[in-house]
């Protein structure tokens, strides 16, 4: 009987660590951005959701590339860079500039929060100018 409880708990301790991260490093609302940043400057824009909250109302059309690209015109990669960034707390800001587009710079708001696993994820993305890009 002994036997059956040891090998239960190595089997329920082994899905534990195959599901999440428990000791892992969780992602931060900086890297958060970084990522997000990252992934927009890619010519393949397929995996900029990836940083998004899957709860907001605008996931599902966020999973295209096309979405992106219309939000943030692709001319030559990498375009967009930010400056002034402070990712203390959330709303985490900077502003935005590209040579294509937001050419005299904007300010950019991320509104954040964590998942389930403890990683920060965008809940909401604001440009003062264009206006919101994802909520």
């Amino acid at each position: 009987m002994r036997k059956i409880w040891i090998l239960a708990a190595a089997v329920v301790l082994a899905a534990l660590f195959a599901t999440c991260s428990l000791f892992g490093s969780k992602t931060s609302i900086d890297q958060c951005i970084t990522n997000f940043m990252s992934d927009i400057n890619s010519a393949d824009r397929s995996q900029v959701y990836t940083t998004l909250d899957s709860a907001s109302g605008q996931y599902g059309g966020a999973k295209t590339a096309s979405y992106w690209d219309t939000r943030f015109p692709v001319a030559e990669v990498p375009t967009y860079t930010l400056s002034a960034k402070n990712t203390s707390a959330s709303p985490a800001t900077a502003t935005i500039t590209s040579s294509y587009t937001f050419t005299g710079g904007y300010p950019i708001i991320f509104v954040m929060s964590t998942d389930n696993g403890g990683n920060a994820v965008i809940n909401s993305i604001t440009i003062t100018g264009p206006g919101t890009i994802f909520n």
